[in-house]
């Protein structure tokens, strides 16, 4: 074996030799097609990663033009939304004369400004009064709601986030429908809590949370969050609820400015409610 070894080991530039001659002979003789099928799968190769690369870019600075598509084309279906309108029904109350009267507006804006670490959190949008955009209006996530606006300029406006102690809102438990009021704690930006729900409900984990519609700043039935525990307040004698939001407040970037259209009208009245 060792005699082997010596063997190769001095006649190794021969044997390289012979190797390298037998490649330069196969690939001087081999088929055309093979030569042509190799060189045109390597420019096959690099065309198509290039052409791989340009898909990326441009799919890349078409993005924000798609978002904006599907922002525009969500806003005409929240819209139309027969949710979002009022049945007026003339005195003979046959069903073809049934007429909707528009109650809801939803404008599409982008937040510029969030923050959730804060005690009292603030969002901040890039649309203000020259838009219609005024105080009291809600704000709603394509999968919650966000805040009520506070103050606008031209340009700008600035909501109290859900995310503040500050901020109160009627909700409801989707599938029996006793409401209450939600609030933040100030703790965790992903749940907020359900107060006041009587102690004659059924409750179960992972039920849905909603808007009631009451206060007339959002829309009815817009899901909020789910429940993930809740405990019984001997106190209030009522349910303490937590609830997990299903939108990321940490992650959102785009959101709907809600305009009542009979908002005014409903506050009016109730003043003369008190005030009677």
């Amino acid at each position: 074996m060792r005699e082997f070894f010596n063997f190769f080991f001095r006649c190794r530039f021969f044997i390289l030799f012979i190797l390298l001659e037998s490649t330069v002979t196969f690939f001087s003789f081999s088929n055309f097609e093979m030569k042509k099928y190799f060189y045109t799968g390597s420019s096959n190769l690099i065309i198509g990663n290039i052409y791989s690369y340009i898909h990326k870019l441009r799919s890349y600075f078409l993005l924000d033009i798609e978002n904006k598509r599907l922002i525009n084309e969500n806003k005409k279906l929240r819209n139309e939304n027969l949710s979002n309108k009022i049945k007026k029904i003339s005195q003979d109350f046959k069903g073809e004369n049934i007429e909707y009267l528009q109650q809801y507006i939803f404008t599409p804006v982008k937040i510029v400004n969030n923050t959730i670490s804060e005690r009292e959190n603030y969002i901040t949008i890039n649309k203000g009064s020259i838009d219609g955009i005024k105080a009291d209006m809600g704000i709603i996530f394509p999968n919650g709601i966000a805040g009520i606006v506070t103050k606008t300029s031209p340009h700008f406006s600035v909501a109290i986030s859900l995310l503040n102690p500050k901020i109160k809102v009627n909700a409801r438990l989707k599938k029996n429908k006793y409401f209450g009021t939600i609030s933040w704690d100030g703790v965790d930006y992903k749940y907020i809590t359900l107060y006041d729900i009587p102690k004659y409900s059924i409750i179960r984990k992972g039920d849905i949370v909603e808007t009631d519609g009451k206060s007339g700043t959002f829309p009815e039935g817009i899901t909020i969050g789910k429940v993930y525990s809740y405990q019984f307040n001997e106190e209030h004698d009522n349910y303490i609820i937590k609830v997990k939001l299903l939108e990321n407040f940490y992650t959102i970037d785009s959101a709907y400015v809600v305009k009542n259209l009979f908002k005014k009208e409903w506050e009016e009245l109730q003043l003369y409610q008190v005030d009677k």
